[in-house]
């Protein structure tokens, strides 16, 4: 059976242990030294780095390079250029939660740095590491399809001989998010436990580990679908005219493509026991940045009024921030979103995710 690294324990530092927090925090100070440095270069997991840059040099007058990397590239980079003591990047948004916390954070190739100055506006949970953003990952359907009613209200459904070969998600082997999800489950397997009870009116009986991993197992069987993206997922399970639509399992920004691309796609409101999970992105300093307080002035931009190109010009994400307005087509604001969705654990899912994939690649991958 094919391998796949996994990280070893983590630690996590003490918060403001680098780019110290001594004294009391200056805004104006930070950004006079921003503006000294006179540029910031950025890697996101996002295409919208390019909007938020072009708002943060139209504010402050400091150009920003942003760039649209995946974490598993980010990660290679800062890794390298920090050993190499030759860093070109200033501030990454990253995702892989298990990955930052596992290495990058406790190794020192990144810094969490939050300003203090918005410690009650975010969350002391988001504050670190600093969580800049949120996304709702659901399972979504086709409307034209299925009407305005999910056709699917508990998940054991989804391993029910009607859904075989209709399920559709990134590939688990190259979204590590996925895995961590998974990793949840399995760690807390009450809420499966009961909804299959619930859904068949019996108390599940299985010889895997707990419910958890039965319910893994029987999904991952049932002929589930990869794809490489959440817009191919979309496009496949949103396009218009299908009578008989699979359904899938994509961030939920990628809604906003029914007016694009006239897609048919809805959430699986009330489906039980979650809709998905709450897919966090983490803002970094990297270690020895040649633009440090432009960095730490572009993460406090983010939290505040910089997140606007993922949750006010656009839907399906949410800031932290408790100032920030959701989308008007984001269904509700972060906090009617929370109770549906599973919390990624870092921590367990540093823990499990070599056996999560090693599970995947005896039962789902083909």
């Amino acid at each position: 059976m094919k391998k796949f690294l996994v990280l070893g324990a983590f630690a996590i530092a003490a918060i403001g242990s680098a780019f110290g927090q001594a004294g009391a925090f200056n805004l104006e100070e930070l950004i006079k030294a921003a503006k000294k440095e006179g540029e910031l270069t950025a890697y996101f997991t996002s295409s919208r780095i390019k909007d938020v840059a072009a708002g943060f040099e139209k504010k402050y007058g400091i150009k920003v390079k942003g760039t649209k990397m995946a974490d598993p590239e980010q990660a290679e980079r800062v890794i390298r250029e920090v050993d190499a003591k030759n860093v070109q990047v200033d501030v990454i948004g990253f995702e892989d939660g298990a990955l930052l916390e596992g290495k990058l954070l406790p190794e020192g190739y990144v810094t969490s740095w939050f300003p203090p100055d918005l410690k009650d506006l975010i969350p002391q949970q988001d504050q670190y590491p600093v969580t800049f953003l949120w996304q709702p990952r659901v399972f979504g359907y086709n409307t034209d399809s299925y009407g305005a009613t999910s056709p699917i209200t508990n998940v054991w459904q989804m391993t029910e001989p009607k859904w075989k070969g209709k399920i559709i998600i990134r590939d688990p082997a190259m979204t590590p998010a996925n895995l961590a999800f998974f990793s949840s489950i399995v760690a807390n397997p009450k809420p499966v436990e009961d909804a299959y009870k619930e859904l068949y009116g019996k108390a599940l009986v299985t010889k895997e580990n707990n419910a958890g991993w039965e319910f893994l197992k029987r999904l991952f069987q049932n002929d589930i679908i990869v794809m490489k993206s959440d817009g191919d997922i979309g496009d496949a399970v949103g396009a218009a005219g299908q009578k008989n639509a699979p359904v899938g399992f994509y961030t939920m920004t990628k809604q906003r493509d029914n007016q694009v691309k006239n897609l048919k796609l809805a959430t699986m409101q009330g489906m039980k026991p979650f809709m998905g999970y709450a897919l966090p992105t983490y803002a970094l300093i990297v270690k020895n940045a040649p633009h440090p307080n432009a960095a730490k002035l572009f993460v406090h931009y983010i939290l505040s009024e910089g997140h606007a190109p993922w949750t006010v010009e656009d839907m399906g994400a949410f800031s932290p921030n408790k100032n920030a307005k959701p989308h008007k087509d984001n269904e509700g604001a972060w906090s009617d979103w929370m109770p549906k969705l599973v919390r990624l654990d870092n921590k367990v899912a540093l823990k499990m995710r070599q056996e999560i994939l090693d599970f995947w690649l005896m039962y789902g991958s083909k």
